[in-house]
């Protein structure tokens, strides 16, 4: 289980560390806070797994490090630490439209989307989009760029990629948009790699290929990964560590190993036991999570999870919000199960 690489080095500091993130969204009905104090720690050629239900701020959190949030939403507080050459660089304090921030997307830490099709612009061509970014981040003539883009194309594995860099969005397959996706996103040698359901709306076997796909390249390369998906046999075959988010925040972290062997938090249980098993006995009905996610203007008191939680401790859970722990080497998790987690 888990990626070929070993576990971070404890001396090296993560390339990209993010310390009490807040975004939240300003509307008229009201305030929805959907990154609310997260944290995470990123290792240089490490592959870090997001997961969580659907509306848990995991694409949010990806697009506040990358600065890229849309209106009503903003980054609040918090700290997003990127590190190189003995350099530290607060995201969070850039204007999110300076040259310098600009310079980090795509140079520093690049995006595949969980989309291409809408990612790519319907009138021009992939190839253009792709001279396009390369030039601006890398001192290169057209001509150089063109043959860049020609070079990425192959390197993921698109066939003709002399004619393909003159295509459209529309004129590719799902699996080639995606791996056009992949190639821009890669143009530029970023050192993070931020994967947002990259293989949403792909066959399994279009799947399999991407998944392979980035796992090669990050051993090529050494460059890390985040990779934010609902797939924990995803999770399972691709990360070294992984955060679990729930509501705005991180829940449980720790090695892939221990989240599946030995997960601590209520919620990472439930979410395991979710999963299909080939060794369930035939026509057995899956464990569901009971109940769903809070309504954004409607937060729960105290834990976020208790309302849902099979341990739920009234006069506790429901008061206070526990703090992250550590509760194995390695491993966190914010629950009251584990001795007096008050922050």
């Amino acid at each position: 289980m888990g990626s070929s690489v070993a576990g971070p080095d404890a001396k090296a500091p993560p390339i990209l560390e993010v310390r009490d993130l807040r975004t939240y969204f300003f509307q008229d009905e009201g305030t929805v806070k959907a990154v609310d104090g997260a944290g995470l720690s990123v290792y240089a050629g490490k592959t870090l797994g997001i997961v969580g239900e659907s509306g848990c701020g995991k694409s949010v959190t990806a697009r506040s490090i990358l600065r890229i949030v849309e209106r009503p939403g903003r980054v609040v507080s918090g700290e997003i630490l990127l590190r190189e050459d003995g350099r530290e660089t607060d995201l969070a304090r850039l204007d999110a439209e300076s040259r310098e921030m600009r310079q980090v997307r795509g140079g520093d830490i690049a995006l595949i989307f969980q989309e291409p099709m809408t990612s790519f612009s319907p009138v021009h061509t992939v190839g253009s989009q792709m001279i396009e970014t390369i030039r601006l981040h890398q001192a290169l003539d057209k001509r150089a760029a063109r043959e860049k883009a020609i070079e990425m194309f192959r390197l993921v594995g698109i066939p003709r990629p002399e004619r393909r860099v003159d295509e459209y969005a529309f004129q590719l397959s799902g699996g080639l948009r995606q791996r056009a996706m992949i190639a821009l996103a890669l143009s530029c040698a970023p050192r993070i790699l931020i994967a947002d359901e990259p293989t949403t709306a792909l066959d399994v076997t279009t799947q399999a290929q991407i998944l392979s796909l980035l796992a090669r390249l990050q051993q090529g390369e050494g460059m890390a990964i985040i990779l934010i998906t609902h797939n924990l046999g995803v999770v399972a075959e691709m990360c070294d560590q992984v955060a679990v988010m729930y509501l705005g925040r991180v829940v449980e972290q720790g090695p892939v190993d221990a989240i599946f062997h030995a997960p601590r938090h209520p919620y990472t249980r439930a979410l395991l036991r979710s999963i299909p098993s080939i060794h369930a006995p035939v026509r057995t009905r899956l464990p569901t999570i009971a109940g769903s996610i809070p309504h954004p203007y409607n937060r729960p008191p105290g834990c976020p999870f208790h309302p849902r939680c099979p341990d739920f401790m009234p006069g506790r859970c429901d008061r206070a919000e526990p703090a992250l722990l550590t509760v194995a080497p390695g491993q966190q998790a914010a629950c009251f199960l584990y001795g007096d987690a008050r922050p």
